[in-house]
């Protein structure tokens, strides 16, 4: 059975700084909560503070 474990936490932009609330999943995947699509900048990478 796969889990889906994730946990919220905060993080930023790579390309632009911007702040975002995002999901941590177990395997690394840093998505931003509300902005499936990325960031406003148009970055897609994002990291954990």
């Amino acid at each position: 059975m796969e889990s889906n474990a994730r946990t919220k936490a905060a993080g930023v932009c790579e390309d632009c700084g911007k702040a975002f609330a995002v999901f941590e999943s177990e395997d690394g995947d840093v998505i931003p909560i509300g902005s499936r699509d990325g960031c406003p900048c148009g970055g897609t990478s994002f990291h954990v503070l």
